[in-house]
């Protein structure tokens, strides 16, 4: 058996929660397009821009994008 997360609500991952995660592969990870997620990220009031080299993206934490995974659902319905 795995062991738990501090809250109980999966397996461990040897993730560290506050990397950040670009809107292109944030797409890619909800399956939604990058206009979708900058809409949704807006809705929920997560995210934050960065620039980088060559250009702008919003980034996210994995909990950001638990955010708008919670409000893509509630739209859905």
């Amino acid at each position: 058996m795995l062991p738990a997360t501090p809250e109980g609500s999966g397996p461990h991952m040897s993730m560290n929660i506050g990397e950040q995660v670009g809107e292109h592969r944030a797409a890619i990870l909800l399956g939604l397009p990058t206009t979708e997620i900058r809409r949704y990220s807006r809705i929920a009031g997560v995210g934050h821009s960065e620039t980088g080299d060559l250009d702008e993206q919003v980034v996210f934490t994995y909990e950001e994008l638990r955010k708008i995974c919670l409000v893509a659902a509630q739209s859905s319905k």
